[in-house]
């Protein structure tokens, strides 16, 4: 039984609202309490534990919360660069909707900027979208900018495609490319690429994730330009993945991916090749991270 779905289902919305602040704030604590991390210790973790290599091209979550720090939280992409050299390239989300689904955002007719527009996925991500050099995509949720000799072309044809995850984006271009995934702060809870193997199959794929309707998102490109964007946006109904890092433990090698817990604080590491490749098999075996509850009628 999920208890946290009961609660939600049981409760006042502000009751579920104040379990939400007390765990968040419950984690803090624990978090304040555990030694800090200084760069030295922070670029020993990159290089050893989460495999980070002269000339790799990263996808990086970070939860900033979720680290107990001795130094500056934007240290961290330097961190990162000097880890993967110059020929490297460090890409993060930088998605657009506050506190809101995409379906929201969208409904709503927000012009996404992609020169102005913040990001919202965190703190790292939105000084990362403000660095000189940094290069964004053109999508109006899923969003994802890069820095590095390889930012231009990974970001390129985002906006082509109505599955903000398939071979048009930037997260199905790790793929091609031999890239890895970090968490930072973070388990595979928060892991965006899973989504990779949804838009491969399609209407194969036993969930239906995104709402029916495809919106015509108004956005504005480097140039100043007006463009429309057509997207799906999911359906947070049926995107429920209870636990990630146990299904990533059970069905996943660790070659492929693994959350990791160092000096009390959450990471984790992933090869964007292996993973999707693993992860396409499984769904194949009609093994996926949903619940049976939320698959298509008829679906096995």
């Amino acid at each position: 039984m999920d208890l946290r779905k009961v609660a939600r289902a049981v409760l006042p919305t502000a009751a579920v609202a104040h379990l939400r602040r007390a765990k968040w704030q419950r984690e803090r604590r624990r978090i304040a309490s555990l030694d800090p991390l200084g760069e030295a210790d922070f670029a020993r973790i990159l290089i050893d534990d989460l495999g980070l290599q002269s000339g790799d091209l990263v996808y990086v979550h970070s939860g900033i919360d979720g680290l107990n720090l001795a130094f500056p939280f934007y240290r961290i992409l330097s961190l990162i660069q000097e880890a993967i050299g110059s020929g490297g390239t460090v890409m993060f989300p930088s998605y657009p909707n506050y506190r809101m689904s995409s379906y929201e955002y969208l409904c709503q007719g927000n012009v996404f900027d992609v020169r102005r527009t913040p990001s919202y996925t965190g703190i790292l991500t939105e000084f990362a979208r403000r660095q000189r050099g940094a290069v964004r995509s053109l999508h109006p949720t899923k969003s994802v900018c890069a820095i590095g000799p390889a930012a231009k072309e990974i970001t390129a044809t985002h906006h082509l495609s109505p599955y903000p995850y398939d071979t048009c984006s930037p997260y199905y271009k790790l793929i091609e490319r031999g890239g890895k995934i970090i968490g930072l702060g973070a388990t595979t809870n928060y892991i965006s690429f899973g989504y990779c193997v949804d838009d491969a199959l399609k209407e194969k794929f036993p969930v239906r994730v995104y709402h029916d309707r495809i919106f015509d998102a108004p956005c504005v490109n480097y140039e100043g330009e007006r463009v429309i964007v057509k997207t799906y946006a999911h359906d947070m109904s049926r995107v429920v993945h209870p636990d990630m890092p146990a299904f990533m433990k059970t069905y996943v090698s660790e070659k492929a991916c693994r959350d990791l817990k160092i000096g009390g604080m959450k990471f984790f590491r992933a090869s964007a090749p292996k993973l999707f490749d693993e992860m396409m098999e499984l769904a194949k075996r009609d093994i996926i991270a949903y619940p049976r509850s939320v698959y298509r009628k008829g679906a096995s």
